[in-house]
């Protein structure tokens, strides 16, 4: 099913007119004469169907050197919109954002045993109707839709393969891109959660005008995106635990894919959780088997011996891991994100410490850590959204 987009009918030039002040703030004709290189008659003519479509707005008046003061242009903020969702194995959350990214609603529900495909589904479609109410009788429009979820992925049909450890069964094969288009009527776009959440950190939030960003997910599994020089980088198979699959240990923990000694293996809310009890069950007679992920960190910061050894053993190990990926792309920030690190300062901590000490043994320069970045928990459903309004743009980067 092919949707056009609101951008469709726009040529080069004026996309890339839209992209500077999108991603420069407010600036003057001359502003953007000067940074796109392009003399003040074109570029008038290039911002003309912007602003008759209102993806421009006439903003301040700019500080005057002499004569009259200048217009500033900027991108509508109330005008067009874009919903950005992230799926994952533990909840659902749902933003609404304007064309800056600035995320106007919010919707989040848990995922659990009952959260199969059709009910999770339904609930989305659901609120996002109920928006799309109001913002049709505020005179906007949504026009887009963006999904960052787990993968494996089918990025080109929009579908989710078979990702492992949903709760609920039945999330094998779901065509989730034309589920949508066809009861919404909307362009939409497909992409694993951490490659959303990277660029929204990228080109909205943290890791502006950073040229290396990596974005870590630490959860039920441990899912990884990475922007260098402007530029995804993918995996085999567009997949998102790469990183969570290195070997640390050759004859280490049996990993779920079937090697030894992964990240993920120790790194993981199950594993952690797993061995918390294991060691526990050891020294005490109580029943520990109900026992959840929160309530092992809100252990360790309360003092409980087995619950600090278990997320610090963690912890060092995940340091490990990110040192050897330091050293070998050289990022200008590492941002740490998910329940785990949500939850677990005590992990954070040990883990970067852990990291930072392994790199300047080797002479390594300065490297910044970000406890969640810019947006937070919002930074994958922030981030698919952003990655409709980049492919709108033709940002090759995303290919």
């Amino acid at each position: 099913m092919s949707i056009k987009n609101l951008f469709s009918e726009l040529s080069v030039e004026s996309k890339n007119i839209f992209r500077l002040v999108l991603h420069n703030q407010a600036a003057t004709k001359s502003d953007l004469s000067e940074l796109s290189e392009m003399k003040l008659t074109s570029l008038r003519r290039m911002m003309q169907p912007l602003e008759e479509i209102s993806l421009l707005t006439r903003a301040e008046i700019g500080e005057s050197t002499g004569g009259r003061r200048p217009v500033l242009f900027d991108v509508n903020p109330a005008k067009y919109y874009i919903v950005g969702i992230d799926i994952s194995r533990t909840y659902t959350q749902l933003v609404i954002t304007n064309l800056k990214m600035q995320p106007i609603k919010k919707f989040r529900f848990e995922m659990n045993t009952e959260s199969t495909p059709k009910l999770t589904l339904s609930l989305i479609l659901s609120w996002i109707k109920e928006v799309q109410e109001k913002i049709i009788k505020q005179n906007g429009k949504i026009i887009g839709m963006g999904i960052g979820t787990v993968g494996p992925l089918d990025r080109k049909n929009g579908m989710i393969l078979n990702p492992e450890k949903f709760e609920a069964p039945g999330w094998e094969n779901i065509p989730l891109k034309s589920i949508f288009e066809k009861r919404l009527g909307i362009p939409v776009v497909i992409d694993n959660g951490a490659n959303a959440a990277v660029l929204a950190e990228t080109y909205y939030g943290i890791g502006k005008g950073i040229r290396n960003v990596i974005y870590i997910n630490c959860g039920v599994g441990i899912r990884t995106g990475l922007i260098s020089s402007g530029v995804f980088v993918r995996n085999i198979n567009d997949s998102e635990d790469a990183f969570a699959h290195m070997m640390i240990y050759a004859d280490g923990n049996k990993c779920s894919c079937g090697n030894s000694g992964c990240i993920e293996s120790y790194c993981s809310i199950f594993t952690i959780t797993e061995r918390y009890k294991s060691l526990k069950s050891r020294v005490s007679q109580q029943d520990f088997e109900k026992i959840a992920f929160t309530d092992i960190c809100n252990a360790a910061a309360s003092g409980d011996g087995v619950a600090l050894k278990v997320i610090q053993e963690s912890a060092e190990i995940m340091g490990d891991g990110l040192s050897n990926m330091i050293k070998l792309l050289n990022p200008g920030i590492v941002i740490l994100s998910g329940p785990l690190i949500k939850h677990s300062g005590i992990f954070y901590e040990k883990c970067t410490e852990t990291a930072l000490e392994k790199c300047r043994a080797h002479g390594d320069k300065k490297i910044f850590f970000s406890n969640g970045g810019f947006f937070n928990s919002s930074a994958i459903a922030v981030g698919a959204a952003a990655m409709v309004l980049e492919s709108f743009l033709d940002n090759r980067a995303l290919n």
